[in-house]
């Protein structure tokens, strides 16, 4: 069996759960240790042909590639969320459910036996692993006490189900770039956003609806404020105040929301650190220093406002004030 893995990367990713793995096989007995050691539960009965996979994720995610050069059964007890869509050729059974991967995208939900026969076909899909998605549900929808399950195996409309697949397609352009631990949290963040919208959330789309608009509102308002007030000695409270929220719930909406920063901490910075900017560029440098524009800025710690500086614009200060 050819079975490659590797990092994708040459920097060590310490402390860090991120695999790329690809398999190949024209022996039934191969394929089938492979997917047992990758799904678990497996039985696959396959005739004559090959058998091929990568998967790239962590342990929240992943996705992953099947070829299936050959005819094969397969019966598979899942323990993650599994989201598939298919070139024709691969047929799918769950309890009285049943469908084509290739006509119509499916959720496989942990507890359901698949019974698929795969003909000829290549599948594409991402695994979530469950507790990993029902966190970010939570966060994204404010529901602390949310349970992910799905009701029905399909996207709920076919406008999702193209949504969905979109999302599918650009996510796999991402493979080359997932050992870097950013792009593969944008590119998560990105997947389960749209698995939750297209899929059929068990409960009430409406209540969820509403706490992730109210979420998104109280994002909105707390930027605005902090970019009002940034010259200023706020806090991260103040802004939850200013929005009319608590702490943990600026939090919430910024850990759903927050694209350019997942807490307010971070955004408040960032707000700091183009405003100046703004200044750097519009100061006369024999008039003016870098630490007075830190200091105006809420910097009173010089080396932390280059450190913040140069993660944010990809230069010194310095290079900037005096150009």
């Amino acid at each position: 069996m050819a079975v490659v893995q590797s990092s994708g990367s040459e920097v060590p990713q310490v402390m860090s759960d991120y695999f790329d793995t690809r398999v190949r096989t024209a022996e039934p007995g191969e394929a089938l240790e492979w997917l047992r050691t990758q799904y678990g539960r497996v039985d696959v009965q396959v005739d004559d042909g090959s058998f091929g996979e990568r998967a790239v994720g962590d342990g929240a995610f992943a996705l992953r590639r099947l070829l299936w050069d050959c005819r094969a059964e397969v019966v598979y007890e899942a323990d993650r969320f599994f989201f598939a869509t298919s070139s024709p050729g691969y047929a799918w059974r769950i309890g009285s459910s049943a469908g084509e991967f290739s006509v119509e995208p499916g959720v496989v939900q942990p507890g359901n036996e698949l019974l698929g026969r795969a003909r000829e076909t290549a599948v594409e899909l991402v695994a979530f692993d469950p507790a990993h998605l029902t966190d970010a549900a939570r966060t994204i929808y404010g529901d602390d006490a949310l349970e992910v399950r799905f009701d029905g195996t399909g996207p709920v409309s076919p406008r999702m189900r193209e949504y969905w697949l979109a999302t599918l397609r650009w996510a796999f352009t991402q493979l080359p770039l997932l050992a870097e631990p950013l792009v593969r949290a944008h590119v998560h963040r990105a997947l389960v956003s749209a698995t939750l919208e297209a899929f059929p959330l068990a409960g009430d789309p409406r209540e969820r609806r509403a706490s992730a608009v109210a979420q998104a509102a109280i994002y909105s308002a707390a930027t605005r404020w902090m970019d009002d007030h940034a010259s200023l000695p706020v806090t991260a409270d103040d802004a939850a105040r200013a929005a009319g929220t608590s702490a943990a719930g600026l939090r919430r909406a910024f850990a759903a929301n927050g694209h350019l920063s997942a807490t307010p901490e971070g955004y408040l910075e960032l707000a700091r650190v183009s405003a100046a900017h703004a200044d750097l560029v519009a100061s006369d440098p024999t008039r003016t220093t870098i630490a007075e524009v830190a200091l105006r800025w809420g910097f009173a710690d010089l080396p932390r406002f280059i450190a913040a500086y140069r993660a944010a614009y990809r230069t010194h200060p310095s290079a900037t004030l005096e150009r």
